[in-house]
């Protein structure tokens, strides 16, 4: 693996000496070499400087992951700007606040993503944002101009500590937070991620790379991206999350891992049992964002004998901590999700910030080099979120001879009168049922409880679930405040944008139907 470098920019120079030609990009039918990749990056961060873009100043990306959004990355970390990816299905709503929270100087975007027309959004809202420089990939004003610019000969000056990134927290966790990364934070996590795929597959030299999470996640602009510009991948780009492109695209290009959350795992096998074809021979599989269940892990070792998996967030860049080659993926149906890499340190902390004995559930946090320094123009939700170098994860877990367990979430807790319910343990029994797709707890107003427990299911293709059985089967194995009031079979479960049972949204919208 390539020595440590202080700045992101650093790899992709490395690589371009290294070998001009060997391809970085796969994007359709694009192909973009590391010495071309370069170029293009110099040229746009020399455009950026002449629009009067400063060392701090944000760059807004709309823009799938892409070429186009490699470049414009790439370019803020060579001139100290910061990223600010952008989902490329924000509405207007969406748009005006968290743009207007950023508060870019520049505004990269696409002009349509299938019907949402977000050229217009962004004209009619302009002046509400700041007034941003405005370039599109198809308008009068085009993007490919500013790669006409003569290429920055010397990167602004800068600090490993500067940030290079802002991306929002999602869906799940209340009200979205601008989590601010610097090149230290994402270069310790993605070499640490590296170290532990290549310590899996017992290799070292450069890997052919799927890039298949959008940019506005970590999953997307960290977690693959990042790993693959300082690998030195062939990085194969697909714009929008498809279970049919992964599994061409993993087949074509002969990928040796693939890393996704569970719920993207049972989109790819349902996909793949409802089209009768076969899935593509992979070296190692990754997963993270929750626990797995028996029935996952099954499927997934009928996949692939290596699995990989990790926790973390995106105030940590990504992973914090990884799991080894020689462990026992039976464990990871209990919750585990490896050891910390080197220079992380995990706690376990009760509500009174006292610290727990092996073995006892409380939060979890993190401090380490990965770890955000706060959250940008939230100085509140910095507070909240930040003690003594350490993030507050508001996640449960516990600790055994240095391995971390995961529990569940403290807000997605479902609260039975004074007991306590994770939606996990009753998902888990639903996912026994071979007939299930997608299993998602939640916990729904009671007037005497407070709280009780409802549970929805989506089928797998072809399937019909049987609601009174899963019922059955939650009487028998669960304790009877953890026996969901009901069973809702659903076409589908809203996802988070990485793919996870939105259990946060599902509420709403049930609770919503009903009233």
């Amino acid at each position: 693996m390539v020595e440590e470098f202080d700045f992101l920019w650093e790899y992709l120079d490395y690589w371009a000496e290294v070998d001009r030609d060997y391809t970085a990009i796969k994007f359709g039918d694009r192909m973009i070499s590391y010495g071309e990749l370069k170029d293009s990056v110099d040229a746009l961060a020399s455009a950026f400087l002449s629009l009067g873009v400063e060392k701090g100043d944000r760059i807004a990306t709309i823009l799938p992951m892409s070429p186009e959004y490699v470049y414009t990355f790439l370019a803020c970390t060579k001139i100290g700007a910061i990223c600010v990816p952008m989902d490329v299905r924000y509405r207007i709503a969406e748009l005006r606040r968290f743009l207007g929270h950023a508060e870019p100087k520049v505004v990269v975007s696409i002009n349509t993503f299938q019907d949402n027309n977000v050229k217009a959004t962004l004209e009619e809202i302009k002046n509400e944002i700041g007034n941003p420089e405005m370039f599109f990939l198809n308008s009068e004003r085009s993007f490919y101009e500013l790669l006409k610019e003569k290429p920055l000969e010397n990167p602004v000056e800068q600090s490993p500590d500067d940030d290079i990134l802002i991306i929002f927290t999602g869906g799940t966790t209340g009200v979205p937070k601008a989590t601010l990364l610097s090149h230290r934070n994402v270069i310790s996590m993605a070499a640490g991620e590296l170290r532990s795929i290549l310590g899996y597959l017992e290799r070292e030299e450069r890997l052919n790379s799927l890039i298949h999470l959008p940019p506005s996640h970590v999953g997307g602009t960290t977690e693959l991206l990042a790993v693959g510009i300082i690998n030195g991948s062939k990085m194969i780009l697909i714009d929008h999350w498809r279970p049919d492109a992964v599994i061409k695209e993993l087949s074509d290009e002969r990928i040796p891992f693939f890393g996704a959350v569970p719920t993207m795992f049972a989109l790819v096998f349902s996909f793949a049992a409802q089209n009768k074809i076969p899935l593509p021979p992979v070296e190692m599989l990754v997963t993270a964002g929750e626990k797995l269940n028996p029935e996952m892990l099954r499927r997934m070792m009928g996949w692939c004998s290596k699995i990989g998996i990790g926790y973390g967030s995106t105030e940590t860049s990504g992973f914090a901590t990884f799991s080894r080659p020689e462990d026992d993926p039976d464990k990871f149906t209990e919750g585990y999700v490896g050891v910390p890499f080197e220079g992380v340190e995990v706690r376990i902390v009760n509500d009174s910030g006292e610290e727990l004995k092996d073995g006892e559930i409380g939060e979890i946090l993190v401090k380490g080099p990965m770890v955000s320094k706060g959250y940008f123009n939230q100085p509140e939700e910095t507070e909240k979120g930040f003690k003594d170098g350490y993030w507050i994860s508001g996640d449960l877990g516990y600790m055994k001879g240095g391995e971390l367990y995961i529990v569940g979430r403290k807000k997605e807790v479902i609260r039975v009168g004074s007991y306590t319910v994770l939606p996990s343990e009753v998902e888990e029994v639903a996912m026994k049922n071979p007939k299930v797709a997608i299993a998602a707890a939640f916990g729904a107003p009671h007037e005497i409880y407070g709280e009780v427990v409802w549970l929805a299911v989506v089928p797998k293709p072809g399937a019909e679930i049987d609601a009174e059985k899963i019922l059955a089967a939650c009487k028998e194995e669960l304790a009877d405040f953890k026996v969901p009031r009901k069973v809702l079979v659903r076409d589908s479960i809203p996802l988070t944008r990485l793919g996870k049972a939105d259990r946060i949204k599902l509420k709403e919208i049930i609770l919503q139907e009903i009233s």
